[in-house]
């Protein structure tokens, strides 16, 4: 059924109305099923370091040099991890810790390494995250960089972003919550002049370089400017770059990320980016609003309409002209998408969003496996979320008609003739997931498709 633009915006009309005086900003929400922990071990785990998704966000910072507290074997892990999905130079360093270090810990280590790193590269920020290793030792990363610039007065304007990410406190979408947070804290927390027309906006690590770019290109339409921490849509997008380099080039500059605090709203995207967006609120009194998904048409629609009324501007002819093609795809293909058993592995806030999307497209959730653990009340309602790994994939995906998980999860579906389709991180056996655009009304229709295609081989 082909709508027309009158048609799309008495829908966006009706939806306003429904969505008025409701409170949320995530569109329905349930804690109907709750998430649990099936098995106390890990068979084939689908977590990855939160270095790892500490590294990812610092990506995201021009100018930035990062550094890994820890051994030279992790950080070496992380480059290969990052670089086989988006297939780009990872710039990261190392305090190159060995063993003696889990003795006498790396306290020493840590000063030398910011400091060498300062006088080699002369980067803008550096940006350090710590490791399982620095983090059972105890070592203490502020006291270490407050001695250094008592003993190098020179470095005390250097910017120097300090995050906790130790193996045991989750996945890499956790590392890279924490080090967003850090990154607000540290580089954020000045006041700044009000900007009417600028928004501050946190995307999850869920979301692939062109799915950053989408949602800026969204918002200024409404005639807003995008202020994106971390801003991985002009660094790991996939440009050709003359010359390596040991800093990060491109993302938010350091000059964007201090007009932050003046911005006249903040949106979080993915439930486990909300408290960057609180930590903003709190520091300088920005309303911020948590967006859960922008994958669906719900969610997306009660996106549009919070940038109607930050804006005071219609929503624009363009993303009218998505949402019916959206609708129409819909109507074309609802019935091949309906009841069909979905069985999905992923982080917990990339499971949320997709999830969500395919239950509203009448798909059935057979199975739905986080990495870690999350908020019970930003589960949809109906989606049986469980924490698990890729070998309980194995037994839980049986009979199902598609699985979306991340390259490692073709060891469930190649035995069990299933078809499937990546997402998430690591995808290193299929070209383009950094140009990927699942989110917005474009997006959603792009995922609709992939899923159909995926399932019709």
């Amino acid at each position: 059924m082909q709508q027309s633009l009158a048609h799309a915006n008495a829908d966006m009309a009706t939806m306003a109305s429904a969505t008025a005086g409701t409170g949320s900003d995530t569109g329905t929400k349930g804690s109907a099923i709750p998430v649990q922990t099936p098995r106390s071990y890990t068979g084939n785990p689908q977590k990855n370091s939160p270095a790892l998704g500490a590294t990812l966000a610092y990506m995201g910072v021009d100018g930035l040099l990062a550094l890994l507290h820890g051994s030279q074997g992790c950080s070496t892990f992380i480059r290969l991890q990052l670089s086989r999905h988006f297939k780009e130079p990872v710039p990261l360093n190392s305090t190159a810790l060995l063993e003696d270090t889990a003795i006498f810990g790396g306290w020493e280590h840590l000063k030398k390494g910011i400091a060498k790193a300062a006088d080699k590269f002369k980067p803008r920020i550096i940006g350090v995250m710590s490791s399982g290793l620095t983090e059972t030792f105890g070592d203490d990363m502020e006291s270490a960089w407050s001695t250094l610039r008592q003993e190098r007065p020179d470095l005390s304007d250097l910017p120097v972003v300090l995050a906790k990410t130790p193996d045991y406190i989750g996945s890499l979408q956790e590392g890279y919550q924490r080090t967003a947070r850090a990154l607000v804290e540290t580089l954020a927390k000045d006041p700044a002049p009000r900007e009417e027309q600028a928004v501050a906006l946190f995307p999850g690590v869920h979301l692939t370089p062109a799915d950053v770019e989408e949602l800026k290109d969204m918002v200024s339409l409404f005639g807003l400017t995008p202020l994106v921490l971390p801003d991985i849509s002009t660094s790991l997008d996939g440009h050709s770059e003359l010359d390596p380099a040991p800093v990060v080039q491109g993302g938010i500059p350091l000059e964007d990320i201090r007009r932050i605090p003046g911005c006249v709203a903040a949106f979080s995207f993915g439930p486990s980016m909300a408290v960057v967006g609180e930590a903003l609120q709190r520091m300088h009194g920005v309303p911020h609003m948590a967006i859960g998904s922008l994958t669906g048409l719900e969610a997306v629609d009660v996106f549009v309409l919070k940038l109607c009324q930050i804006s005071g501007r219609p929503v624009p002819e363009r993303l009218l002209r998505q949402r019916s093609r959206l609708l129409d795809t819909l109507a074309d293909y609802h019935d091949q998408i309906g009841q069909k058993k979905i069985a999905l592995a992923l982080e917990s806030d990339l499971l949320i969003s997709l999830a969500g999307c395919l239950a509203e497209f009448g798909a059935v959730i057979q199975t739905a496996l986080a990495a870690t653990a999350p908020d019970p009340s930003a589960v949809p309602e109906g989606i049986p979320v469980v924490v698990g790994d890729l070998e309980h994939l194995e037994e839980t995906a049986a009979g199902s008609h598609l699985i979306i998980a991340n390259s490692n999860a073709r060891q469930a579906a190649i035995p069990l003739k299933i078809p499937h389709l990546r997402a998430g991180l690591p995808v290193f056996d299929r070209a383009g997931m950094a140009q990927t655009v699942w989110i917005g009304y474009r997006g959603t229709q792009r995922f609709l498709i992939d899923c159909l295609n995926a399932m019709a081989v």
